[in-house]
This record gives C-alpha cells, structure tokens and sequence, in this order.
C-alpha cells in the first residue's frame, strides 16, 4: 500500500480565523432579523436562509478567510442540512406536512401539490370547517397512477359569488351537477398516469375525491371529515401550507396566528446534483483533453508547427506566442497553457539581450494571450460556463451553444490578440531584431498518439456544428472522457491532475443560483423590486465595472458565481427593456468577458501569477499592459455583445 507524503499542517492564521469568526457572525445576524428588513413581500423561513447563505459566500469570497473551493463546499454543505427535504430536524418548519408519497397525512395519500406561487396562493386545512381550501390562482395538485377509462368524481364548492373553478389535464371533464352551491364533476381519465388538478383563480373548498373504476369505487379522499390522527400535530384550527414551484413536493405548514411562511423546502439531491450539472462535465471533457494533449506531447507538437510560420523575426515570433497561447487558451486551462508557454520561452530568454525590453514583451504575452484566449469557448474559463448556464437555464433557456457562442467571440478574441500585439512591441520594443527559436519536448508516436490527436479533432468539429449534429456541448464532452479512458489514454492516476478546486467552486456558483430560484427568492425579488423601472445601460455599466474590479483581486470565478445568479434575477425581471441594450445575454455574457478583462495585477489571475514569478516583468509594466489591454476589451467586447443582441442572433 502507497504510503501517503501528505501530513497535517500545524499552521494556524489569526487573522483568518477572526475575519472567518466575523463572517460566522454576520452570516448569523441576516439568518435570524426580522423578515421585514428585507422588503421583500412574502419573503419566507427558507428564502431568508438562502440570503444568508450568499452573504456568506460573498464575504468569503472577498476576503478568502477559508480557500474558495472550500467556500463552494460549504455553501452546497449548509444548503442541504437547513434548507433542504433532508435538513436537520432542528431546521425543519413546525407542523405536520404534505408530502409527495402521503404518508404523513393518511387524507392526502396518492396527491401531490406540485406548484403555486409563494405570497396569494395558499393551500388551507380547515379542522373547524372540515375543507381542503385552495386560495389562489394556478395552485395544483397531482393524483398518480390512474388509468385509461377510469372516472374521477370532484366535489367542491366556492367562495361567496366566487367564479373559481378547477381544470383538470389528462382527464375528458363531463357535465357536473350542482346541489346548493355544490359542484360535482365527472372526468374520464384519458390515459395512464397522472391527473392534474389545477384551481384557476378564486377560493375553492374542496370536499371529496373519488376514482370510480367499472362501476366500484377504488379509491377515495373526504375532506369533509378530518379526523386523521397526523392531523394532531396541527399547530391551530387553520394551518398553511405554502404552494411553491420547487419541484420538491413537500411543504410544511406554519401556525397562522404566528404569520410566518416558512416556504417550501429543496430537494438535497437537485442541491447536490449542481456538481454533476452538464456545465461541469463540458469542463471535465476540457480538462481530460488538456491532460491528454500534454501526456501525448501533442501540445509540443502543435506549439512547434505553429510557430514555424512565424518565422524568426522577434515582433513576428511575438505575434505567434500570443497567437498559439491565445488559441491554446480557448480549449486548455488558462494556467496549463501559461505555464507550458513560457517553458517554450526559457531558451529563448537566454539568447536575448538582458537588458533589453523584448524579454518582457515576450513575458507579458503570455499571460494576456491566455487571459484574452479563454474568452473564445465556453470551456476557455468558468465564468464563461457561470453564464452560459444562467442562459441555458429554465428561468431563461435561450438555448445558446458552443458553436454559437465561438461564431462571434472567437473574431473578437483574435482582434484583441492582434491589438496586444502593437501595444506589447510598441511599449517594449525589441533591440535584438531576430530570434533563434527551437521548442524542447516529448512527442509520443505511438498509436494512442493517433487516438488523442482524432479524439480532439472529433470533439472540436462537434463542438463547433453542435448544431447541425444534434448532440450539445455537454455531451459531446463525454466522448474524449470514454475514448481516452477505454483505450488507456488516460488513467486513475492522471484523474489526480484534473483541477477540482475549480470544479467545486463553479458547482457553488451553480448552488447558489438554484437557492435564490428554487425557493422562490428570485420571484419573490422580482415581484418586489421594480426591476422594470430601471436604466438598462445603467445595469450594465455597473455590472461590467463591478465584476472588472472584483476580478483584479478575488478569483474571477468566485466573481462569476456571486453576479450572475443576482443579474439573472434582474434581467428577469426588467424583461423587454433590455432590447435596448441588446437583451440579457449582453449583461451574463458582459459579466464573463469582464472577468476575463481584468489583468492588472501578479494576483489577478493564475497566468499573470506564473509571468511574475519568472522575475522579468514588475508590477508596473503588468499593471500598465493590464489596465490598456483591459479597457480596450471591454469597450470592443460589449459593443460586439450588443450588436450580436440586436441582432437576435442568440434567439
């Protein structure tokens, strides 16, 4: 057995443990103040929490008092024991509850309440009257396994002059009768499976339902006579239970005399699913390719044929490490190929002049090719998967993919490449006209060199024309996955090499965005806060700017997961005054070219790190280069953004 070299670091920071100890606290201050500070109507138990949950990640974000990744881990770990169907019990709403399989309450056996908006819409179970009280519009409820042929009859009454009435799917409705208000409806179910229920606006009490099947009654609910023994948990004569569509089928009621809404939980395992989320894989699919590239040595091979073209004069050689390490960028972690580029570069430093400045234009290359490189794909950086999983998703589903997403970005990157390429040998000229360049490394030449070298041509065509093929991004990623670990490409060992810091810190953006939508917070917001009333250019301003300065000191990912679920929510709701500015993929998409604008600083982002390190650049030139070649992409990129809008090229 392997011995492992790891061991337990006694190493102890003050000043982390108190800015940690600080976030605990402030965390628990937003978790527990009065619902009414917000100002958000309605705002429940659950929604509060996720609030909370977010300003803890934004504070640890920010200052970094624990790893980002673990920041990640921590949002997605407190998710799912406070806010979700599996939470701690001390975290859990009082009072019995409807669940999906019935078996808390014996009445409501075989019924789902499925959907409904958190505020007007109620669901009441009245001991005193003796009703299932749906108040509301579109609250509905689901019977499951019913078949073809079976007859369903609904009793119910509404309100006082009440016009409310219940539609039902996948059941032919009849000719009802009515006795003193009382409707009754006969429905044919017209295939197997389920019936919906659906109360279309109003007040409905209702009072039985009963599945006749060839004559004989087969099942049966009366809510006329609640006697159940679940039903002794009841905290009052009338408890609420609130109707929300987050798909966990379970909500649990809050005494109406205490007014709380407690609002309806997640499920753990959609909250868990966010690391297994079809963006994740697209980026495992990168990571493996990267990984093969290199053990192959055909990122070797490609770097040396593509410099050749280049020839050996110094600005046309700079051209071509910016060019290769650009394209690199766009399918290779933004880091591996910074790293593996200035390695290309240490011989020739040797051969130029020590005090020359084409050493540091040759150096500051590097990592503004890989930053801009990334911009490219949606696999080039996580903040470009933040976003485009924010548009892909169900609150915007605009249905971008990877060859949509390179049609307009890829032009863009390549001007910007060619526009740091004048500003690097303008600011530092080369005073050795000429470069003997020669690219050092391992180049397999065996088979499994042919397998990675028509993997990662397939998997680029397919990316490109995933729409002509059918088959989206995500999955196309699978393919390099299993070809490469079927024919020994790639082994368990080479999995050790796969960044899961990253991973885990783009699954917390993703759970971050499913807390504020699936508790309703996002609609919640939106109904709220008059999004509609404000200026679109202004939004995006800010925005840009914000996510441009955070992503020159924190992780541009981290950056990327605290804006993009918080801008989904106001493009959301401000709706079709963002044609002005050419619709909502201008803002999420802005947010990702933001991030990757930022370069000022050595900790701005891993590739600049790695240049710095070499010791041939200071902080000054990296800085100087980094606010130029920052300003200019933003500027360019959100003019392309708004022009690729209006033009409706994205749907």
């Amino acid at each position: 057995m392997e011995e492992s070299q790891s061991r337990l670091s006694s190493k102890f920071s003050l000043k982390k443990f108190i800015e940690f100890a600080v976030i605990v606290v402030i965390t628990a201050v937003i978790w527990n103040i009065p619902q009414e500070s917000f100002g958000i109507d309605g705002l429940t138990v659950i929604q509060q929490r996720v609030i909370a949950i977010f300003v803890f990640a934004t504070l640890s974000w920010l200052t970094e008092a624990i790893p980002s990744w673990a920041t990640s881990l921590v949002i997605i770990t407190s998710m799912c024991l406070t806010i979700s169907n599996n939470s701690l019990s001390m975290f859990k709403g009082g009072g019995a509850a409807i669940s999906a399989n019935g078996t808390e309450l014996a009445f409501t056996k075989g019924l789902k309440f499925t959907s409904g908006i958190i505020g007007e819409n109620k669901i009441i179970i009245d001991q005193k009257d003796g009703q299932l009280t749906l108040k509301g519009k579109d609250i509905a409820f689901n019977i499951d396994s019913l078949h073809k042929g079976q007859t369903i009859v609904t009793t119910y009454v509404t309100d006082k002059e009440d016009k409310a009435y219940l539609t039902i799917s996948n059941a032919n409705m009849k000719e009802g009768e009515k006795n003193d208000s009382l409707s009754v409806v006969n429905s044919v179910v017209t295939k197997d499976g389920t019936v919906t229920f659906t109360n279309k606006g109003g007040l409905i009490n209702l009072k039985t339902i009963a599945i006749n099947d060839a004559g004989k009654t087969v099942r049966h609910w009366d809510f006329t006579n609640i006697t159940d023994k679940d039903l002794k948990s009841l905290q009052s004569d009338a408890a609420i239970w609130s109707a929300a569509s987050d798909k966990s089928g379970v909500y649990t009621n809050r005494t109406t005399l205490k007014g709380a809404n407690f609002g309806a939980e997640l499920k753990s395992s959609d909250i868990m699913a966010t690391f297994a989320n079809p963006i994740i894989i697209l980026f495992l699919g990168g990571f493996i390719l990267a990984i093969a590239a290199t053990k192959s040595g055909l990122d070797v091979l490609l770097a040396r044929s593509l410099i050749k073209p280049f020839g050996k004069k110094s600005e046309n050689v700079l051209l071509g490490f910016l060019l290769i390490t650009g394209v690199f960028s766009m399918f290779v972690s933004n880091t591996a190929t910074a790293a593996m580029m200035l390695t290309f570069l240490t011989p020739v430093f040797a051969a130029l002049p020590a005090n020359g400045k084409g050493r540091i234009a040759l150096t500051m290359s590097i990592p503004v090719a890989a930053n801009l490189g990334g911009m490219a794909t949606p696999i080039g950086t996580p903040p470009n998967a933040i976003a485009l999983q924010a548009l892909n998703g169900p609150e915007l589903h605009m249905g971008i993919g990877f060859g949509q997403w390179m049609a307009f970005m890829f032009p863009l990157v390549i001007v910007l490449l060619l526009i740091s390429w004048f500003i690097l040998k303008k600011e530092f000229p080369f005073s050795q006209k000429t470069i003997e360049l020669k690219i050092e490394g391992h180049v397999h030449h065996g088979w499994r060199m042919w397998v990675v070298c028509i993997t990662f041509a397939v998997t680029i065509l397919m990316w490109l024309f995933d729409r002509v093929t059918g088959v989206d991004a995500n999955t196309v990623a699978l393919i390099p996955i299993a070809t490469f670990a079927i024919t020994g490409v790639i082994t368990a060992k080479d999995l050790q090499q796969i960044n899961w810091s990253v991973i885990w810190m783009v699954a917390g953006g993703f759970a971050l965005g499913l807390g504020m939508n699936g508790s309703g917070l996002a609609t919640a917001a939106i109904a709220s806060i008059p999004f509609g009333s404000w200026s679109p250019m202004v939004i995006l301003i800010i925005s840009g700017l914000i996510c441009y300065f955070l992503s020159n000191f924190i992780s541009n990912t981290a950056t990327a997961a605290l804006l993009v679920p918080i801008l989904a929510v106001v493009c959301n709701g401000m709706g079709d005054s963002l044609n002005a500015i050419g619709g909502t993929s201008t803002i999420l998409m802005g947010i990702a070219l933001s991030a990757s604008a930022a370069m000022c600083l050595p900790i701005s982002t891993p590739p600049n790190a790695i240049a710095y390190s070499t010791g041939l650049i200071d902080q000054k030139s990296m800085l100087k280069i980094g606010i130029i070649t920052g300003v200019l992409t933003m500027v360019l990129g959100y003019t392309v953004l708004y022009c690729v809008g209006k033009m409706h090229f994205l749907g």
